[in-house]
């Protein structure tokens, strides 16, 4: 049998509980759930997308990566990607990428054939007829990393879907997505491994109140410039209007992940596994070779077998570092968060239970505490400290600082 084609489809902001929920009809995905291994308890590395993308394609941790926010870093020339791998194995490499996602970050190497879109005043899957008429002239063995932004805040719906309150349109956005990926899904064909997942959850306003307070913020800071003038509380207004990326609660860390396509086991996965372990089990799964990660392959889980349990290494940044990082540790029962400059947390998550991230439990718990604080330090000995600032030109840092702007994120 021909080795499979791979689509990566990469739905940015999708939380977990918009696909493993009950509050949203997403009968295209649910195919792929009912077909394929699903993952209920994925954790994703960071909750920025493009440190959080760099962790997906390497299996590696920021510290070694070397992209630790959205502005100022780029790929270390070290590590390799997951297109990298798949083109030495013979496959054709396509991404088709939005958001922050420029080439100058240095994640789309490997990718014989990129192309990164516009994410900001388009029509809704405006890309979605081009690229179904791209997958359709692709040369088998293919890779595709597909990366959307329609469940991207500020959430938009097609023009003849119903728009209604539900979480101030996210779920809309979502539901909307699932119906128009249909024509995408078809033009994989059956000789196809379909990987879906959310690089970080998302923060949606609660009521009609919160949602008033978001698009202060917004019209705020495009107003009054605050980033030139008043840094923090320009800060303070993004963390509300971007809805992730300056903090690790379980909505932005917890997100869907399947796989589903020939060859791959039927049922669900309740162990914990992170995004860092996708690389590694492709790899296995596709023949490639070890890409030396951090992460590990999973495939065992999906055919019933035991894995032991490994925390999940997990990051806040923002746009960019600047001391302020929160780096953290997760595991089924619990979350250690040590935020830059403040005091660290202990918080019991109870296997998958409703978490308990408002009580701090670091000082009645000091072992599990510990342990935590072990794992986070032997991630940050792996860091890689560069000699040469980001790896861009005094020009690529400028196209990613004004792409960043127009994007809301400065």
């Amino acid at each position: 049998m021909a080795a499979p084609n791979v689509l990566l489809l990469v739905i940015d902001s999708l939380r977990a509980d918009a696909i493993f929920g009950d509050r949203i009809a997403t009968p295209n995905i649910q195919a792929f759930t009912d077909g394929g291994a699903a993952f209920t308890q994925c954790v994703s590395t960071t909750t920025s997308t493009t440190p959080s993308f760099s962790s997906i394609l390497t299996g590696c941790y920021p510290p070694k990566h070397g992209v630790r926010g959205l502005q100022g870093y780029s790929l270390n020339p070290a590590v390799t990607t997951m297109a990298e791998a798949f083109q030495r194995a013979g496959f054709q490499t396509h991404a088709e990428v939005t958001g922050p996602l420029l080439p100058q970050t240095g994640i789309l190497r490997g990718f014989e054939d990129a192309n990164h879109r516009q994410g900001y005043k388009v029509p809704f899957f405006d890309w979605r007829e081009r690229i179904v008429e791209k997958m359709h002239s692709y040369v088998s063995p293919w890779f595709l990393l597909l990366h959307i932004w329609e469940v991207h805040r500020p959430y938009r719906a097609p023009p003849d879907f119903v728009k209604r309150w539900d979480r101030a349109g996210y779920e809309a956005a979502v539901a909307a997505t699932d119906e128009w990926l249909a024509p995408v899904f078809d033009a994989c064909g059956d000789n196809t491994i379909t990987v879906i997942t959310g690089d970080h959850g998302e923060d949606y306003p609660e009521n009609p109140r919160q949602q008033k307070m978001i698009r202060a913020a917004r019209k705020a800071r495009r107003t009054f410039k605050l980033g030139s003038w008043f840094p923090y509380l320009d800060k303070r207004f993004a963390s509300l209007a971007v809805g992730h990326g300056f903090a690790l609660h379980e909505h932005l860390v917890r997100v869907p992940l399947i796989v589903s396509g020939p060859g791959i086991p039927q049922g669900r996965v309740e162990q914990q596994v992170r995004h860092v372990d996708l690389f590694p089990t492709l790899a296995e799964i596709c023949n490639l070779e070890d890409p030396g990660a951090d992460g590990r392959s999973v495939l065992p889980l999906m055919k019933g077998q035991a894995l032991p349990d490994e925390p999940a290494y997990i990051e806040a940044v923002g746009v960019k570092l600047e001391g302020n990082r929160i780096a953290g540790a997760r595991t089924p029962d619990w979350k250690l968060l040590k935020p830059g400059g403040g005091k660290p947390a202990l918080y019991r998550l109870d296997g998958g239970a409703p978490p308990d991230e408002k009580r701090n439990l670091y000082s009645r718990y000091p072992e599990v505490a510990r342990n935590l604080e072990t794992f986070i330090d032997s991630v940050a000995a792996s860091e890689v400290v560069s000699t040469t600032g980001s790896g861009m030109t005094e020009a690529e840092e400028a196209v990613v600082e004004q792409h960043l702007r127009d994007l809301g994120y400065l």
